[in-house]
């Protein structure tokens, strides 16, 4: 008879033979691995690995620094000079033309509206502009509209179709209008995509303005741009009037922002046939936009009519700067404001509120609160689960999702994945408190008799 030993051939003995020695030398990288990270420096008395780690850390900052020397050294510019630069606006100016960047950015993309239109009673997906529309994935059924609805789409591009030419266009002679998307839902789409257009352009103006305005603010100490500065207050252009114009700058580029979301927002359609449509992740770019120029806008006015005492900020900083590197205060540090981070990235999908988290752990570290640290571990824990809920929701094939959809489910992975984290930081944070003797900040009972409670101002 057949026995099982006769069934086995070289070949399966060679691919067995084969897999038992990359699993064998996997295995041997795992216990080189453990044994880096376990064994000790004698000298040092710190972990290898951390040595390695730092080793290469400032290996790495070296470099940098050397580049930024070479930069400098070919545009001229002295680290004296660099050090004359206010701080403040030179950040905003930086932000400012990541802003213009994102704007430039939304308005050509067709992530600006998600719908279901009908063709002879075929559903199809398409994804609108502020100009055209394409159907389905990559426009791979825009061909459709001009086969089977005869439509001159105004395009060379066949993924695309003008919405002005869908607005024009009548349906098929003895057609069933029930069976079509109506024309008038693309001229409400047209008129919606050419107002917000008219307003994104004209918003561009102030928008190159708080690029270039904010940035000669931040060098006016330096060299050539103090010149010109001052021969410009000569002229009667106070340094308050420059001020005030580079404030009306950011109102305006604001203000522009706010009223092409409203106006493209009140102007759309209910729906495209089937369903109704969604804002997409180009209109969340703009959204996005807004936030930051909301940010960094009032930081700057603050900044510029001395609203502010950027006392505790310093302080904050400094506290941030001189924490260990491998800490985990410094891990906490840095793991708030990566979170920080993906929350307002996640503004292009909706407006993300709890970024509060992330305020209310920061203040935690910072005034060292005890009622703060209890407030973040229950609520974020409570957000956790919801997010598991939301997680099992989630459709497991991202084949399926748009392009903006991938980038924010991807950030919505990574803030789960980082408020497990966070809350393992903290329990660290605790005990690397108790064993430096560090304490928590109380605070003081109310010893007046009688005395109602206060909400603190």
């Amino acid at each position: 008879g057949f026995s099982c030993a006769e069934g086995i051939t070289g070949a399966d003995m060679a691919e067995t033979s084969s897999a038992s020695g990359k699993a064998g030398a996997i295995v041997d990288k795992l216990k080189g691995v453990a044994q880096r990270v376990l064994i000790k420096n004698p000298e040092t008395g710190s972990y290898v690995i951390l040595d390695e780690a730092k080793e290469k850390y400032h290996a790495l900052a070296t470099r940098g620094s050397n580049l930024s020397r070479s930069v400098l050294d070919k545009t001229g510019i002295s680290p004296e000079d660099l050090s004359k630069v206010h701080r403040v606006p030179a950040l905003v100016a930086f932000a400012a033309i990541i802003i213009n960047l994102l704007l430039i950015f939304s308005r050509y993309n067709t992530g600006w509206v998600k719908g279901f239109m009908k063709i002879d009673g075929k559903v199809y997906e398409a994804y609108v502009s502020l100009m055209a529309v394409e159907l389905g994935e990559g426009g791979t059924d825009t061909w459709r509209l001009r086969e089977e609805m005869g439509v001159d789409c105004g395009t060379a591009d066949g993924e695309y179709c003008m919405l002005s030419s869908l607005c024009l266009a009548s349906l098929p002679e003895g057609a069933d209008p029930r069976t079509y998307t109506p024309p008038k839902a693309w001229c409400a789409l047209e008129e919606a995509g050419t107002l917000a257009q008219t307003l994104l352009w004209l918003g561009f103006i102030p928008g190159v303005g708080t690029m270039f305005l904010t940035l000669l603010f931040a060098a006016k100490e330096i060299g050539k741009v103090g010149t010109y500065l001052s021969k410009a207050e000569s002229q009667g252009i106070t340094m308050t009037i420059q001020k005030y114009v580079i404030s009306v700058c950011w109102i305006s580029l604001w203000a522009f922002l706010l009223v092409s979301m409203v106006a493209y927002a009140a102007a759309l359609p209910d729906g495209l046939g089937v369903g109704l449509i969604t804002l997409e992740a180009s209109f969340g770019v703009v959204r996005l936009s807004f936030l930051l120029v909301s940010i960094f806008g009032a930081l700057l006015i603050v900044s510029l009519f001395d609203m502010w005492r950027a006392d505790g900020f310093i302080e904050a900083w400094m506290e941030f700067a001189e924490t260990p590197l491998f800490s985990a205060k410094k891990a906490l540090y840095l793991e708030l404001m990566l979170q920080m981070c993906c929350y307002l990235l996640m503004f292009v999908d909706k407006v993300q509120w709890e970024l509060l988290l992330v305020v209310i752990c920061a203040y935690y570290v910072d005034a060292k609160v005890h009622n703060f640290m209890l407030m973040y571990v229950v609520l974020s824990s409570a957000s956790i689960l919801f997010d598991l809920v939301e997680l099992c929701f989630m459709p497991q094939d991202w084949e399926k999702y748009t392009p903006g959809q991938t980038f924010t489910h991807g950030l919505f992975m990574t803030v789960l994945t980082l408020k497990v984290i966070i809350l393992g930081t903290i329990y660290l944070y605790e005990k690397e408190t108790e064993a430096s003797g560090g304490a928590w900040r109380s605070f003081p009972a109310d010893d007046v008799e009688g005395r109602e409670d206060e909400i603190a101002e």
